[in-house]
Order: structure tokens, then C-alpha cells, then sequence
């Protein structure tokens, strides 16, 4: 793992535990939130993150609100991604801010990412995901035929996920109309390379997805 003032580079990234803090302003109507990470600066232990009041922390970065996703695991084999400001320290855990996101219309902060399980969303980022030859991939295909790729998992839904059970996630999964899962070994290095702009999706399990959509994608995996 290396840090520099820019980016952050994580070369044995699957099963890297993170989590996130997005601190939101109301603007116009629409949640923009900053999206605070803490990969890169350490693995999120619960017994810090777990404590965090998200109204304090509302109060305490004067933000309309702000919302804890859940601890979850990277699943790229390599990863990169830029850091857009600088870091900031949350009841003694640090987090790097790595993204801004206008949240989807109706998000409920109460809720976790389960509660907007296949509906499209949109995150401004850099980021670069090396998925290597070998490996497993996990999949959801899009009723458009769109595929999105599994960049972290998560066990706060289902308490028993672990990542050697994801080959069989779809038997867990309630899929909306339309859409499909697949599990796959890569015959091929799949690189998703984000500028700016990444589409992403969770499932109703809370683990999120990249989009292979605008060119981001070497080839499509599916």
C-alpha cells in the first residue's frame, strides 16, 4: 500500500475492509454529499467505527446530515484512487476524502445502500480497479444489458456473507425484474479505469457494483 498527497494504491486490495463517511449538504432540494473514506489509512476497526453518533458528527462538521455506510470489502485485486481533499479525523479514525456524489432522489439516512438495490446512481471520482486473470469476478447484468462488476461486499445485511460464499450469491439475492447475477473466473486482467464520472449500483444485500458503461472498461466481463 503506498499514500501520496494525491492518490492512495492498495496492491492486495480484495478483502480490504474500508468504510465511508458522507457528510451531506441540502442544496436546491438534492443531498451532495462528501464521501470520506478510510482506505489507505486503515482497515475501519469496529470498535471505533461502530461508536460514531451521525447526528454528533453533523453537528460537529456543521453538515445537514451525515451518513455511516456500513463496514465492506474491496473485491479489485489492485486498487487506485485520487484523493480530492485533504484527510480528516472522525472520533479518532482518519478517512481520506476520495469522492462527491449528489445522493439518489428520496435516499433515506436511516437506511442502508439495500434500501436503492437496483437503481442506477451516479459518484464523481477517479479511481482505477485491476481485476486479475484467475480471479472470481461477481457480476449483475442490467435489464439494458449493462454489467456491473462487485467493488465491495458487505456483511452488514446478511451477517453470515462472507467472501468465500460469493460464488453463490445469487441463491441469496432477490433480484428486481430484469436483472441477473453471475459469478466468473477472468481468463483476461479486467481494468475499470473512472475520470470522473463511475455508475454504480447495490444489490438488495448492500454490496455495491461498478458499471462497465462510457468506455471505463477494458472489455466487458460478462
Amino acid at each position: 500500500m503506498s499514500n501520496t498527497q494525491n492518490s492512495v494504491y492498495v496492491e492486495k486490495a480484495r478483502g480490504y475492509a474500508q468504510c465511508e463517511i458522507f457528510l451531506m449538504k441540502n442544496e436546491a432540494g438534492n443531498l451532495e454529499a462528501l464521501v470520506y473514506n478510510t482506505t489507505g489509512l486503515n482497515d475501519c476497526p469496529p470498535a471505533k467505527y461502530d461508536p460514531m453518533d451521525a447526528k454528533v458528527l453533523a453537528q460537529k462538521t456543521q453538515s445537514d446530515v451525515v451518513w455511516k455506510n456500513p463496514r465492506r470489502f474491496w473485491m479489485m485485486d489492485h486498487l487506485t484512487f485520487s484523493i480530492i481533499g485533504d484527510p480528516r479525523d472522525f472520533d479518532g479514525l482518519t478517512f481520506n476524502l476520495a469522492a462527491k456524489m449528489q445522493m439518489p432522489p428520496g435516499f433515506d439516512t436511516t437506511k442502508d445502500q439495500s434500501s436503492q438495490a437496483y437503481s442506477p446512481m451516479k459518484i464523481h471520482r477517479v479511481s482505477k480497479y485491476e481485476f486479475l486473470a484467475g480471479r472470481m469476478v461477481f457480476m449483475l447484468r442490467s435489464p439494458d444489458n449493462h454489467t456491473f462488476v462487485m467493488q465491495t461486499y458487505t456483511n452488514h445485511v446478511d451477517r453470515s456473507l462472507t467472501e468465500d460464499k460469493l460464488p453463490d450469491l445469487g441463491k441469496r439475492l432477490k433480484l428486481a425484474a430484469g436483472w441477473q447475477f453471475k459469478a466468473k473466473t477472468l481468463d483476461k486482467n479486467l481494468v475499470i479505469n473512472t475520470t470522473g464520472l463511475a455508475n454504480i449500483v447495490p444489490d438488495d444485500l448492500a454490496n455495491m457494483y461498478q458499471g462497465c458503461i462510457d468506455g471505463v472498461n477494458n472489455f466487458d466481463p460478462w
